[in-house]
This record gives structure tokens, C-alpha cells and sequence, in this order.
């Protein structure tokens, strides 16, 4: 029956991200045989490997074979709790599955559908962490942002992304407070000058918006002071805003 079949998948390009995530990226996403209806009753896929798994999976994305129809179903995080290290992200998973198409007759082709699954923009890039400062009242001070790539490379914000005032409002609280905050909208770094007649500390975020529409939340933490920067007297953490 093989010389007589030739499945044929459609070609899948696609990104997928987080179920809740404000792009509208779908969490995961099918692909189907074309010409399954034209395919002998009884036919069975399988994936064409050495192990009985019913599934390809690396923890991040999870491609599912279904043995009845031969979709493929291809989910972001299909396995469970995602688990990766920053700068050890895969960005594109290419042809990823190959298909045992076994007819009645015990016949058998072999097809590797044509797929690129990416994961979203947020997965792939990290900010890297930044760390809390200390700062005297009016001074100013600036703190660049630092983007590391799935790649490992260090870099600046992404071509195409740009960083801005979180939705929910906690620069405005923070300036409301006394604070005057700069947000370099192309590179990330922020201005922060403390206000002249409060201490305490300080909290707020940014928005790290990439070009497909995800986004990741950049924290800061300021701790303004009366004292020399220098002088390790004033705890960093435990005091609240006063005027």
C-alpha cells in the first residue's frame, strides 16, 4: 500500500508562548494531514524512533502524535513545569518530528512534516537581574539594562523591543513620592533622582516589550537617604517612605 499512498502534512510556521500571555501567541497549535481522508481505513502513526514515547519533549515544547488521525499537536510547556537556564534557550525547533505511517498491509512511509515552532520573545530573552541601590536625596543616578539572548549573548535591549512605565502604575506612585523617573525608551536605562525630603525606600517596574508583542517586568529598588551613599550605618532594607 505505500507505493500506492503518499501523505502529506502541511507545513507549519508558528510562535508559541504562555497560555495568559497579552500578545495573543497561542499556547500550542496543530498540524494535520492534508490528504488523511484519501488514506487507507486503519492506518496508524507512530513516531519513527527507538523508544515507545508518544511524545517529543525537551520541557520547554512538547510535540504529541496522535496514532488514529496523525495530527501533531505542538504545545508550549506540554510537559509540565517549564525548567530552563537563561542564555540556554532553544529558538527554534525545526522539523522536529518524523512519522511512521503504517498502513493495513503493514506497509510503511516515513515523513518528516516541514514545521518551525519558535517560542515567544519573553521565554527567549532574560533581563539580567538588577540589583538594588542606594541613593542620597536629589542625587541622580543611572542604571542600564542588561538583555541576555537564549544564545548566552549579552546585549542591550533587542532590536525592535522598547522599555516603558509598567501598566499598573508604580512609577507614577514613585514620583508621586518625589521621584523623578527618565526611561530611555530604546536602550532601558533608567534616570532615577531621589526625592529632596523623603527616605525610605523605593519601588518600581518597567516593561521590557519585544517586537512579537510579550512582554517581561523590570524591577528596581531604590533606597533613599539623608547619608553619604558611603556610610553603611543606614540599613538598606526595614525602613518605610517617610516625609
Amino acid at each position: 500500500m505505500a507505493a500506492l499512498y503518499e501523505p502529506d502534512y502541511e507545513s507549519l510556521e508558528t510562535r508559541l508562548g504562555s497560555i495568559n500571555n497579552d500578545a495573543g501567541l497561542p499556547n500550542s497549535v496543530s498540524q494535520t494531514v492534508e490528504n488523511f481522508a484519501e488514506l487507507p481505513e486503519g492506518t496508524r502513526f507512530v513516531l519513527d524512533s527507538d523508544t515507545f514515547a508518544v511524545a517529543v519533549s525537551d520541557g520547554v515544547v512538547t510535540s504529541r502524535l496522535d496514532s488514529q488521525t496523525g495530527v501533531i499537536r505542538h504545545t508550549f510547556g506540554g510537559a509540565g513545569t517549564i525548567s530552563y537556564n537563561p542564555g540556554e534557550v532553544t529558538r527554534s525547533y525545526i522539523d522536529r518530528v518524523t512519522v511512521r505511517v503504517v498502513y493495513p498491509d503493514s506497509s510503511i512511509d516515513i515523513v518528516t512534516p516541514h514545521s518551525v515552532v519558535e517560542v515567544s520573545d519573553s521565554f527567549y530573552y532574560s533581563v539580567q537581574s538588577i540589583d538594588s541601590q542606594r541613593v542620597r536625596n536629589g542625587q541622580s543616578i543611572k542604571v542600564p539594562m542588561t538583555v541576555i539572548a537564549g544564545d548566552g549573548a549579552i546585549g542591550g535591549v533587542p532590536q525592535g523591543a522598547k522599555v516603558v512605565r509598567d501598566r499598573y502604575g508604580s512609577v507614577e506612585d514613585a514620583e508621586l513620592m518625589g521621584a523623578t523617573i527618565v526611561i530611555d525608551e530604546k536602550t532601558g536605562e533608567l534616570t532615577f533622582t531621589a526625592p529632596e525630603d523623603r527616605t525610605g525606600q523605593m519601588w518600581f517596574a518597567a516593561e521590557l516589550i519585544y517586537p512579537d508583542g510579550t512582554y517581561s517586568e523590570v524591577h528596581y529598588l531604590f533606597e533613599v537617604t539623608d547619608k553619604s551613599v558611603q556610610d553603611d550605618s543606614v540599613p538598606f532594607f526595614g525602613s518605610s517612605l517617610s516625609s
